[in-house]
């Protein structure tokens, strides 16, 4: 009897070790999953982690200047920062001069002028890139019934030697000059155009001076004696009219063709040599590739690419 109870526990002890041992790495019970092919014909997939350029674009942008810009600007800013969520474009409407100023000054990274640098030296330091052209209408309230305007008659009117609508073909009543403040790149544009502003072509006196495209709007909508000039793009049928300038309407198409001729760039600015931040780099890049260049032709401007 003791001895059958020996044999019995050493096999009870020899099966307890074999069941123990067969739970590690050789146990038949859980293979080893197979070698994953590493082949050249099949490489290893790389962990995703996204566009890496979309998540690397983050921070803000401090750019500002011209109004004229201010609706085509908005939209590009807009679709942008759609597109990088971790991108702030910080735009400051504040005219054509303050952008470039602040740009040279550094305290844009980008500025917005919608007139060309002036080459007496006093806006050095900064390189222009055009990225739309935009037609200049000359605007007047609704209810006036002149139907066109040439560079000699809107010349007379800008410096008061034409004071009555009656004298370009209009009704007999007097004609209230609404212009641009000083720095304003559409007032510059505008005056080059026309030839205001040189020693013996001053605008008149007595004409109102506004700060913004709209307040030029504005102002002619709720006058209808006024005349004033704007950027083609911010033009709102219903509250003024573009009058024919040398007998041509502005259009898109005749931007196009070269027909009307009151037109100027937008332009942004950065500081020569200056080395971009990447969301600043990326934004001008967008502005000038086909996204952005198609939302310039939304926006009644002609595309510069």
């Amino acid at each position: 009897m003791k001895k059958t109870t020996s044999i019995f526990f050493a096999l009870l002890t020899l099966t307890a070790a074999l069941l123990f041992t067969g739970c590690g790495p050789g146990d038949p019970g859980t293979p080893t999953p197979p070698a994953a092919d590493v082949s050249p014909n099949n490489p290893p997939a790389a962990p995703f982690e996204g566009d890496a350029d979309t998540l690397a674009l983050s921070g803000v942008v401090k750019t500002g200047g011209s109004t004229s810009v201010e609706m085509v600007m908005n939209a590009l800013i807009y679709q942008f920062q759609t597109d990088n969520a971790g991108v702030t474009i910080d735009y400051e409407m504040n005219g054509s001069g303050d952008g470039i100023k602040n740009t040279i000054s550094g305290l844009y990274e980008i500025g917005h002028s919608s007139r060309e640098l002036k080459s007496d030296g006093s806006e050095d330091g900064l390189d222009a890139i055009a990225y739309a052209i935009d037609g200049i209408a000359v605007v007047v309230n609704p209810a006036n019934t002149v139907a066109d305007l040439t560079k000699e008659q809107i010349l007379g009117i800008y410096t008061g030697t034409l004071l009555n609508w009656k004298d370009v073909g209009g009704s007999d009543a007097p004609i209230t000059v609404v212009t641009r403040e000083s720095g304003s790149g559409t007032r510059t544009a505008f005056a080059d155009i026309i030839g205001l502003e040189k020693d013996d072509t001053p605008i008149a006196a007595d004409a109102s001076v506004v700060d913004s495209t709209g307040a030029v709007q504005t102002t002619v909508s709720q006058n209808p004696n006024a005349i004033g000039y704007m950027s083609f793009s911010d033009v709102d049928d219903t509250k003024v009219s573009a009058v024919p300038y040398e007998g041509v309407a502005i259009s898109t198409d005749t931007l196009k063709s070269g027909d009307y001729l009151l037109k100027r760039e937008f332009y942004l600015l950065t500081r020569t040599g200056a080395t971009l931040s990447p969301a600043a780099q990326a934004f001008v890049d967008f502005v000038l590739g086909d996204g952005g260049q198609r939302i310039v032709a939304d926006n009644k401007l002609l595309p510069i690419q």
